[in-house]
């Protein structure tokens, strides 16, 4: 559990899913803090996010930071910080969370304990209601299923769930599937449910055994007497990328890189943002994660934006216009010929039947 003796420090994007940093002034400190809607200041700042002093990292309440940002903090995680993330910040999130989210449903089912026989759920729920209702509206909440390794410590009565966690590497991510859990648990209990909750995951990540591919390890040299500790240059792999078509602008953390097709060498490990661009196309944006000594191929589609053609883009009259060949010959209009001829026919028929019924009449 966080100890006076061990504070923890924290920063704060938007909203931190009901947990009250000042009722725990003595064990939590508040390093950074953005207000929601900020995305713009948090691309700015998430080197501070994701300093080695800060331990647990808060984001809430939207997605309008940048998917360069996303990589940043999903790397701190793997490299060992808590994230604790709420919908619908956890939108601009993938591959770390626990949660694979394909929608979402209005929240107006009960929530109550997941796994009650959980170690972290007897940490975290010791004492509290093993079920509540929701005080207020819940507009919106994810809908989808639980990824593999996950742990879910609170469900709705539909079974998906509510709150729930996962290791990522060193670190760990704790998920809400909704943007305000005090709207079901109150503020009382939101605040003692996170708080109990990132307690237990900093014991968990502290305890836990630390893969000495994935961090900065420090080794110890020796120059005659004198012992000169030194660091292990974090792992790199390469990164080769391809587009659909050829040509595309590759910018990798929003930096710009060269066209398609490009090798990347010396990439750092972990995950990267990675964007494409070309005139006349539709740009591509993903990531890629890059595993140390190996070599990644990332690929993106960059479909052809519609085009009017200049044929398309012309009116088409609704009546026909009048030559002035038509007006000044009529008789060298196909039309008034065809009429004419029309009417020499209907005469030359009538003619013949008049001259047929006067001979008949002569002839009686």
């Amino acid at each position: 559990m966080i100890t006076p003796a061990a504070a923890s420090s924290i920063a704060v994007y938007g909203s931190t899913s009901g947990f009250i940093p000042g009722l725990h002034a003595d064990r939590v400190t508040v390093a950074y803090q953005i207000p929601g809607h900020s995305g713009e200041i948090f691309d700015t700042m998430v080197a501070n996010f994701t300093s080695p002093s800060v331990d647990v990292i808060f984001i809430g309440n939207d997605d309008a930071f940048s998917a360069s940002t996303v990589s940043s903090i999903e790397q701190a995680v793997w490299d060992g910080k808590i994230l604790v993330i709420g919908y619908p910040a956890t939108l601009k999130f993938d591959d770390s969370l626990p949660f694979a989210g394909r929608g979402t449903v209005r929240g107006t089912e009960s929530i109550s304990i997941a796994n009650p026989d959980n170690s972290i759920s007897l940490a975290v729920f010791s004492g509290l209601n093993e079920r509540y209702n929701a005080s207020e509206p819940v507009d919106q909440r994810l809908t989808g299923s639980t990824k593999p390794g996950a742990v879910s410590l609170l469900k709705y009565d539909g079974g998906e769930s509510t709150l729930l966690y996962r290791k990522y590497g060193n670190g760990y991510v704790a998920e809400w599937t909704l943007p305000a859990p005090s709207a079901y648990l109150g503020i009382d209990d939101a605040d003692t449910v996170n708080f109990r909750l990132v307690s237990a995951l900093l014991d968990l990540r502290q305890n836990a055994p630390s893969p000495s591919a994935t961090t900065t390890i420090p080794v110890q040299t020796t120059t005659g007497a004198t012992t000169v500790p030194t660091q292990v240059t974090r792992p790199t792999g390469n990164i080769t990328i391809h587009s659909s078509p050829l040509g595309a602008n590759v910018f990798v953390d929003g930096v710009y890189q060269g066209k398609t097709p490009l090798e990347l060498s010396g990439v750092s490990t972990g995950f990267h943002s990675v964007k494409m661009t070309m005139d006349g196309h539709y740009d591509y944006d993903g990531s890629t994660y890059v595993v140390s000594g190996e070599n990644i191929t990332a690929f993106g589609s960059l479909p052809l934006q519609a085009r009017i053609s200049e044929a398309e883009k012309t009116p088409v009259p609704s009546t026909p216009v009048p030559t002035a060949t038509q007006a000044s010959d009529p008789l060298s209009n196909p039309t008034v010929i065809a009429a004419v001829a029309g009417t020499i026919t209907a005469g030359i028929g009538a003619f013949a039947t008049i001259y047929s019924q006067i001979s008949k009449q002569k002839k009686e």
